[in-house]
Formats: C-alpha cells, sequence, structure tokens
C-alpha cells in the first residue's frame, strides 16, 4: 500500500536529465555550501568577538528562528510571484550576506552589535530561501520526477552539513576568517548567475487576493487533505523527537560520557553519516522504496530506538551506532514525507505548504529539543529522552493507523 499518488516509474536520477534542473542543481549544491561556511563563521565569530556562551546561543538562535516565524509569510509570497522571479532575488540577498560580513572584517570594524544584525538578515533570507527553494526545484521537472528532486536536495544538505563546516573550521584556524568569508562570497555567487537563466513552469498570478486570504488558503489546504496533515502530523511526533535529540548531543557527549568537545564532534559526525547514508540510498532507489508506507513506519521506529540506545549505551564508543541510526531515520524519513507532500500540491500552492512543512519540522525540533533538555534537569537525560520517545511513539502509532483515503 502507498500514500503517494500513483505515477510511472522513473529512476531518482531522473530530474538530473532536465538541463534547467541541472543548472539549478548546481548553484544548490554551491548555495548550500556557502550557507554552512555563513553560519559556522557567524557562530565562531560571535565566540571569538564575545567569549560568551550565552551570545553563541543568541546568534544561533537568531540565525534559525526567522524559519519558524516568517516561513508562511515568505511562502505565500513565493506563491504570488513568478518562482525565477522570487529564486533571483532571493539568491541575490543570499550574496549580498557575505559581502557586507566580509567588508566589515576587511574594515576591521565588525562588533556583536552588527553581528546579530547580520545573523538575523541571514536567518529572515533563509526563511524566504527555504518555500522558494522547494517551490521552485519541482517546477523544473515533470510530475513523476518530483521524489528525485527531494532526494537529491537531501542528498545535497547532508552532504553540506558534513563537508562544509569542517572545510570553514579549517580556514577559519589556517587562514583567518576574511579569507573564510571570501568563500562565502565565491559559493553564493552561482546561484546569482544561475537563476536567470531557469524556465520553470509558471503560473497565472492575475488571480491572487488579499495576502491574507492567500496564507489562510495555504493553512486550509494543510488542514482539509488528510494526506498532507497526516505527513505533517507525523513529521512532528517522529522527526521532531529524533532531530530534537540531535540538537542536544552535547547533553549526551559530555553530560553523559563526559567526553567534552571532541565527543560531540564524534557524535555530530556520526548523526550525520547515517544521514547521508540514508540520502544516498534514497537517491539510488528512488520512488522504489520510499513509495512503502510499511518501510517508513519501521524506520521511523528505527529512530526511536536510536534515540534510546543513544542515551543508554554502556561506553562511548558504542552509542555511536544508535547515533548513525538517529541520523538515518531522520533523513529516511523527512525526505519520503516530503515527497508525499509535494507529489500532492499543484504548483500554485507549493510555496506555501512547504513554509506550513518547514514551520511544523523547526518548531517541533526545538520544542522536543527544549523540552529534553529541561526535564533533563530533574530526572537525567536517559530516563527523560525515554519519556518523550513513549509519548511520541504512541502519537506516531495512534496518527498512523488513521488510514490515508480518510
Amino acid at each position: 500500500m502507498t500514500d503517494i499518488p500513483d505515477t510511472p516509474q522513473e529512476a531518482s536520477a531522473r530530474a538530473l536529465s532536465y538541463p534547467d534542473f541541472r543548472r539549478y542543481y548546481l548553484g544548490a549544491v554551491c548555495g548550500t555550501n556557502g550557507g554552512w561556511v555563513t553560519r559556522i563563521l557567524l557562530s565562531w565569530l560571535a565566540w571569538d568577538l564575545t567569549g560568551s556562551p550565552s551570545f553563541v546561543g543568541v546568534i544561533a538562535a537568531t540565525s534559525l528562528l526567522p524559519v519558524a516565524v516568517f516561513g508562511p509569510f515568505f511562502g505565500t509570497l513565493a506563491d504570488r510571484m513568478s518562482a525565477r522571479t522570487g529564486f533571483q532575488r532571493v539568491s541575490l540577498f543570499l550574496l549580498a550576506i557575505p559581502i557586507v560580513l566580509t567588508a566589515l572584517l576587511a574594515l576591521d570594524v565588525l562588533t556583536p552589535v552588527p553581528l546579530f544584525f547580520l545573523a538575523l538578515a541571514f536567518g529572515t533570507v533563509m526563511s524566504a530561501y527555504h518555500p522558494v527553494r522547494q517551490s521552485l526545484g519541482p517546477r523544473l521537472v515533470a510530475r513523476p520526477a518530483i521524489g528525485s528532486v527531494v532526494a537529491l536536495a537531501a542528498l545535497n544538505f547532508n552532504i553540506g552539513r558534513l563537508l562544509a563546516p569542517a572545510i570553514g573550521g579549517l580556514l577559519i584556524a589556517q587562514y583567518g576568517t576574511l579569507v573564510t568569508s571570501f568563500l562565502g562570497i565565491a559559493l553564493a555567487i552561482p546561484n546569482a548567475l544561475i537563476a536567470p537563466t531557469l524556465n520553470p513552469r509558471e503560473d497565472d498570478h492575475s488571480q491572487h487576493g488579499r495576502m491574507l486570504d492567500d496564507l489562510k488558503q495555504g493553512f486550509m489546504v494543510v488542514w482539509t487533505r488528510w494526506p498532507i496533515r497526516r505527513s505533517i502530523m507525523l513529521a512532528v511526533a517522529a522527526l521532531g523527537l529524533t532531530r530534537g535529540v540531535s540538537e542536544i548531543l552535547a547533553l549526551v557527549a559530555d553530560g553523559i560520557f563526559e567526553r567534552g568537545a571532541s565527543g560531540l564532534g564524534l557524535l555530530t559526525s556520526a548523526v550525520g553519516g547515517g544521514a547521508l547514508v540514508a540520502a544516498i540510498f534514497q537517491v539510488v532507489a528512488g520512488n522504489q522504496l520510499v513509495r512503502h508506507r510499511a518501510l517508513r513506519f519501521g524506520v521511523m521506529f528505527v529512530g526511536f530506538a536510536g534515540a534510546l540506545g543513544l542515551v543508554h549505551a554502556p561506553s562511548f564508543e558504542s552509542a555511536l551506532v544508535p547515533a548513525a541510526f538517529v541520523g538515518f531515520a531522520s533523513t529516511y524519513v523527512g525526505v519520503s514525507l516530503q515527497i508525499g507532500v509535494q507529489a500532492r500540491l499543484e504548483d500554485e500552492l507549493r510555496g506555501r505548504v512547504m513554509s506550513i512543512w518547514m514551520l511544523a519540522n523547526t518548531a517541533s525540533t526545538a520544542f522536543l529539543a527544549f523540552a529534553i533538555s529541561t526535564v533533563t534537569e530533574w530526572t537525567g537525560m536517559p530516563l527523560a529522552t525515554t519519556l518523550f520517545v513513549i509519548v511520541c511513539a504512541v502519537a506516531t502509532v495512534a496518527i498512523w493507523i488513521r488510514p490515508v483515503g480518510d
């Protein structure tokens, strides 16, 4: 049984057979790595300028929170304008941020206040970039290749998550922040150059009413279409838990095993490695695997088991394997659920609905990371994680047993 509409069987690499998508993907690879370099640079500069752990946390939150707050607004804007125009504008803003950062570093006038506003600008532009990207990619291919688009995007994200922060960190250590900021500029340029050459399917935007009405329509589509709402609810219950645990690995590395920053790095790499394996697996297998509901359900519980194994492991070394399971499950389930949502959407709704998808994922991850870490203060992390795994597993089963066609 499947909860993805029937489409002709296509190889996952099918999306790369479209010239427009190939150009877009080249820019996306550069842009994703550039975004990670900018993120690691902002984080390091926050520490270097202040020596304050709390300010590092403020910069991290400032660059992430706008995705949840402004995402639906920018998703509505994305549906009201040409997909190519929206992508061009976002690409130029993503180029402007590292240029401004480089100028401030070169002039030696960067202080915590402008760094805060740069992080806020970066987070705000990223909150626009996500719905624009998720609307544009599927418009560059035929509908049967949408699954390939989503799987390739996940592969790009996970490779960037593994490589770019390490490269950025090495550059900062060897050559300093100014040289690293130039890399951020270089990696943002391809998207700005490629955007005007793309020819996505476009809609008739003359029929749009008030912006608030369009935004409400996006939420109504999610609410009234049970298969889409179901996918988002499953993402909240299953992905919120596994990704939430991934956000607080420092509590495992040092709080449980007393391995410090090096332990955190190893656990983060294990999660990232599992995620990368899942992304490669889905790109190679295509819709042949992501269409199977039972397999996806099983992988959700692999993620729950990984979270439990991570906090109950008898040694640090034995915790690395369940950490990889957490990363694998998060990516596999996230990609397959997103394919199910994208496959059911008309082009003119993609920006709004996918921004709601991002809102639900970001908010649930943040909430569960905060909730687990807060309860950990009272009970310890093993018990806190176990309690939330039970709650999320029960919620997942309750959502899952309702038929997709209801």
